[in-house]
């Protein structure tokens, strides 16, 4: 699947009053502060540590619960993209052109070593 069909598959599932750019906006933002305090509730439990920028299950969830934390992570990842793709479409860009955009950006700074 590309980037421009998701998007579109994704948005059909849109309802008419979420489409605009304050819904798609403010939720993009909530949708990202739901999936950092998932992170954040699982570190205050003890469920999760931080170690070399790598997210590590602590071993009381290590095996089987950690799975179920994970599939829930990719969720709320999911929800971010799809408030992504409701951002991008509201603007009026096609998902694989704001990608393009951002890999020709990220290859101008690596480029001059920034």
């Amino acid at each position: 699947m590309t980037l421009n069909e998701y998007q579109e598959k994704a948005m059909e599932t849109c309802m008419p009053s979420c489409d605009n750019i304050s819904y798609m906006l403010l939720n993009l933002v909530g949708e990202v502060g739901e999936f950092a305090s998932k992170v954040a509730k699982d570190i205050r439990k003890g469920n999760v540590k931080i170690e070399n920028s790598e997210l590590c299950f602590t071993p009381k969830v290590a095996y089987g619960e950690g799975l179920d934390r994970l599939d829930e992570y990719m969720a709320e990842a999911g929800d971010i993209l799809w408030q992504l793709s409701g951002l991008c479409r509201v603007m009026g860009w096609q998902f694989e052109d704001v990608a393009k955009a951002n890999l020709a950006k990220l290859a101008s700074r690596q480029k001059r070593g920034k």
